[in-house]
This record gives structure tokens, sequence and C-alpha cells, in this order.
């Protein structure tokens, strides 16, 4: 980590994948040969130095010789990296101080009705997949090194047709996000349920929801879960690159949601979905299925905090509007396309 750039506990991880991103932004903007050895000597030089002084992971090097590169190579008449990338590698620190700005100094959060709502389901499906991925580490590692690794992930389509989409979709998601969480602001199971976590998950009724005050040392989690909705336009982006494209995002999301999934709660990815499609819907200037899917966000807002008891009437009721809210998208893009047909 580069020293006096201040990054939230939550966040560190995610540094030596930015910094990895800046070099496959590089790699994958075709330099010559000459140019990838003397940027990747450069890297590694740089990653040995910042090792040494314990300036940041190995990587780092990297990423600084590749954004090094990216202001020289216009000078030289060289094809440089895509300019987005400049906001993967400052996404940590800007992430960090819009949490600081939150919750400086802790405050209410929502977390028991989020895992009240989870579970009117017959089961926490949070707390099951912790227990599963800590009883398999291999599993836990390849799956956590996606869910980190989603920088790089995006990364990867800067250099197609969906670049542009991508870009304004992952900016814009990250802008609202910040309206999500003061409107259900929550810290994460593993943080309000540490004691519990994951294998004795408390047991939840109608009655179990109420606001709690957490200390702004925990870390805090956006509702929606931003991963998920990173990777719905990750999924959006490949989608018409192909079917190469659309079968390996398919399998990095199987993986990285499984992280999420034990990170976040389960409605935290549901309402993702119409988040991220409604947000969509801004930027393609579909206004007329807007109201729709920000008519299901606020829905889903107002009923795990306001609608317990009827969550909990049966658990077909919660897995069937889980079920209808993932699926919805498909439908309502499919007539769009329709009509315009």
């Amino acid at each position: 980590m580069v020293p006096g750039i201040s990054v939230a506990p939550e966040l560190a991880p995610l540094v030596p994948y930015c910094f990895l991103a800046c070099y496959v932004a590089f790699v994958l903007s075709k330099p010559s040969r000459l140019q990838w050895l003397l940027v990747s000597a450069a890297g590694v030089a740089l990653g040995l130095i910042a090792v040494s002084f314990h300036l940041g992971p190995w990587v780092s090097g990297l990423g600084l010789a590749a954004a090094l590169w990216a202001v020289i190579a216009p000078y030289a008449g060289k094809k440089t990296i895509h300019p987005a990338i400049a906001v993967v590698a400052v996404y940590p620190p800007i992430a960090s101080a819009a949490l600081l700005a939150l919750h400086p100094h802790g405050g209410m959060v929502l977390d028991r009705y989020l895992l009240a709502a989870d579970g009117s389901l017959g089961l926490q499906p949070g707390f099951l997949t912790a227990a599963f991925l800590l009883s398999h580490p291999i599993v836990k590692q390849i799956c956590e090194a996606s869910y980190f690794g989603l920088p790089v992930a995006l990364t990867s389509l800067l250099h197609t047709t969906s670049a542009k989409e991508i870009v304004y979709l992952t900016l814009l998601l990250a802008a609202s996000s910040v309206a999500g969480f003061m409107f259900f602001p929550a810290v994460g199971a593993q943080a309000a349920f540490h004691d519990q976590f994951p294998l004795n998950p408390p047991v939840t009724d109608a009655s179990f929801g109420s606001a709690v005050f957490e200390p702004g040392s925990l870390p805090r989690n956006f509702m929606p879960s931003m991963h998920a909705a990173w990777g719905i336009a990750l999924l959006l982006g490949a989608w018409p690159l192909g079917r190469y494209w659309r079968t390996g995002a398919v399998i990095y999301l199987a993986s990285m949601l499984l992280y999420a999934l034990a990170s976040h709660y389960f409605f935290d990815i549901v309402v993702a979905v119409p988040w991220a499609f409604m947000v969509r819907s801004v930027l393609k200037k579909q206004w007329r299925v807007l109201p729709v899917y920000g008519a299901m966000v606020a829905a889903w807002l107002v009923l795990i905090r306001f609608g317990s008891p009827y969550l909990y009437l049966s658990s077909m009721v919660p897995w069937g509007l889980a079920a209808a809210t993932i699926a919805a998208p498909a439908l309502i893009e499919r007539r769009a396309v329709l009509r315009v047909g």
C-alpha cells in the first residue's frame, strides 16, 4: 500500500488486484515485445523495491510500471492503456474516504433486519456458505481471488467494444451505492454477529429486526451488494461479445458470487439485480423500464425493513419473490428488444 493513502481494512485486499489490473490493461493493449519486456522488467524492479521497503504488495510494481507507461507512451507516439484504468487504481482510497464520510464515528445499522429476511428462507445462506468455504480451503482461495479480483475481471473488457458501457455503468453503480448505504446501512453478518458467525446463526423470526449501533471501526457493507452489481455489469458487458466471453463470465461469477454470499446477506445480492438494471436503464435512456426496476428496488428495501411478518408467512414467499426478482430482468429486457425490433 502506498504511504499516505488511507485504505479501509475491508478494502485493503482489493489493492493488489487494482495494481494487477493496471498491468493487465497494459498487456491487453497489445504492446510490442520490446515494450512488454521493458515495462515488465521495470515492474519487477519496482515490485522488489516495494517489498523491500514495506511500501506495498509485490504486484504494485507491475501496476506502477504500467501507469508510468500510460503517461510516457503518448509522448513517444505509442499505444497506451485505456484511461479508465486510472479509476481502478484510485478506487480503494476514494471508497475508503466515502465510507469514513458516511459513518465516521459509527451509527445505526440494519443488519438484524437483513438477517431476519434471510432467516425467512428457512436457513441462513450466508452462514452456510461461509462455513462451507472455511471447511474447504482450496475452494475458499479460488472464490476469494475471484471476489477481490473483480477489478482485473472488469479490466479485461476495456479493450473490447463493451468498454464504454462497462466504465459508465460501474462508475454510476459506485456513486448510487452511497444512497443505498444511507437508506440501508449495514456492516455484514461477520461483524454484526461475530460471536455466532458462521457456525451458530441466530434464530430469527418476524420480530427479530431492529436497528443496532455499531462503532465506526467495523467494516461497512453496501446494501445492495456492490460486488454483485458489478458482477452483473461484467456479465452485461461480456454478453454481446460472443459465446466464449459469456461462458467465461458465468464461470467467474459463480465463484465470485459464492464468496459474496458468505460476505453479505442473501438479499443483498437479490436486490443488487434490479438495482444494477435500474442504473443501466438510466445510461441507456430506457425510461419505460426505469420505473419498473426502481419500484422493485424500493419494494425490497421497504419489505426487508418493515415487512418481516409477510416474509415469515411461509418460506415460499421469500423464495418466490427472490426467484421472480432475479428472473424479471431477462423478461423485461426481452420485451424491450422485441418492442424496438
